[in-house]
């Protein structure tokens, strides 16, 4: 009895947290989502590596948005590697957040041996800033080296 109670419970809980979160039919364009996505990923490959394009990706209040520029100033420099959008599905909207679920491919050219080719899963929650969509925050899922 007391096992059934909890996951009642506990689903009712989850469940209470998606109430404000709209599906499929809400006013996200989730094309926008996916350029921002697109421009990103095109900044980082080799030919157009620009941090000044990735970071035109990221909202400029992200709590990551300091991090992100750190880790393209290593990386760029040190790795020359074609990237590309594998899939992308919008998830949902929630108050000023917006949620899509990508998988991007990054194939080294060049660089050093620590850095693997791979493809990564992520959910990327965004936030606009003046209008615009911009990457808020993003969450790896799951990632394959090749």
């Amino acid at each position: 009895m007391f096992k059934k109670l909890t996951i009642a419970l506990a689903l009712s809980a989850s469940m209470l947290s998606y109430t404000n979160m709209t599906f499929a039919n809400s006013d996200v364009d989730a094309a926008q989502l996916e350029a921002v996505i697109t421009a990103k990923i095109a900044a980082t490959s080799k030919g157009s590596e620009s941090i000044e394009d990735i970071m035109s990706t990221i909202h400029s209040g992200s709590p990551v948005a300091l991090e992100t520029r750190a880790q393209m100033e290593q990386i760029l420099p040190a790795v020359d590697m074609n990237a590309s959008l594998v899939e992308f599905s919008f998830v949902g909207q929630a108050g000023d957040y917006a949620v899509a679920k990508i998988k991007e491919k990054a194939e080294k050219i060049t660089g050093p041996a620590q850095f693997k080719s791979n493809e990564m899963e992520q959910l990327i929650v965004f936030k606009q800033e003046d209008g615009q969509w911009k990457i808020w925050q993003a969450s790896v899922l799951d990632i394959k080296y090749l």
